[in-house]
């Protein structure tokens, strides 16, 4: 099933080096110039996920019209998670937009290869069995971290910085292990589906007063239980 991301930033070079970037690895890339027009494609498109600017123009002149855009996302398209594009590298930013609800955030001049892996971050997110309870978990999580560190002072930009790096990357990787755990789940659901099946056809192959057929409904039965 193609992806299709919506871009809204107010600045053309932008929108143009990210939706060519977006199309180049394979994704449908949308293009809005301003929050209206954002809104408009929202209502007549469905979309995985949204990449907006915090500062620009909505739709009443406010300078933060990323945080309108959220807000009508989470209310509107509650399927589509958002990466906030900013261009101010402040811990108070990062936290502000998660708590308005965005998965995620990016600093300008964007690393095009990070927002490559944030973006199949949340695709992956969505590959597990309780998909929606993991894309929560991984924002309050995140959210929780960035306020643990939004009255660090006495931490050198620097070191914020390489904190603020490695953040997704260990929460990345406990996802990881729980990512594991769920497919080791999954292969045994699909095990147990076959022997429920083979057990089916045994049943119906072997004769109603055969000392055997309790046996084969009990394995069906058990194997129906732990699927």
């Amino acid at each position: 099933m193609d992806v299709r991301i919506l871009v809204a930033d107010d600045e053309e070079s932008i929108l143009d080096l990210l939706s060519r970037f977006l199309e180049k690895i394979g994704y449908i890339a949308d293009i809005a110039t301003d929050v209206a027009s954002a809104i408009s494609l929202m209502q007549t498109h469905q979309y995985d996920v949204i990449l907006t600017d915090k500062n620009m123009p909505d739709v009443d002149g406010r300078m933060e019209g990323g945080m309108t855009l959220v807000k009508y996302v989470k209310e509107h398209m509650p399927s589509a998670e958002v990466i906030m594009i900013t261009g101010y590298a402040t811990i108070e930013t990062a936290v502000e937009a998660m708590r308005m609800g965005a998965f995620d955030y990016i600093m300008k001049p964007i690393p095009l290869n990070e927002l490559k892996a944030k973006i199949e971050r949340i695709l992956d997110y969505r590959k597990f069995i309780n998909s929606g309870d993991t894309l929560q978990i991984y924002r309050a999580l995140h959210n929780q971290a960035l306020t643990l560190l939004e009255n660090r002072d006495d931490l050198p930009e620097e070191q914020l910085g390489k904190i603020l790096r490695t953040l997704g990357g260990k929460i990345d990787h406990l996802f990881g292990l729980q990512k594991e755990y769920e497919t080791i789940i999954q292969t045994q659901s699909e095990a147990l589906e076959r022997i429920e099946t083979f057990a089916q056809h045994l049943k119906e192959a072997l004769p109603a007063d055969s000392p055997y057929v309790s046996a084969v409904e009990q394995i069906e039965e058990e194997s129906r239980k732990r699927i």
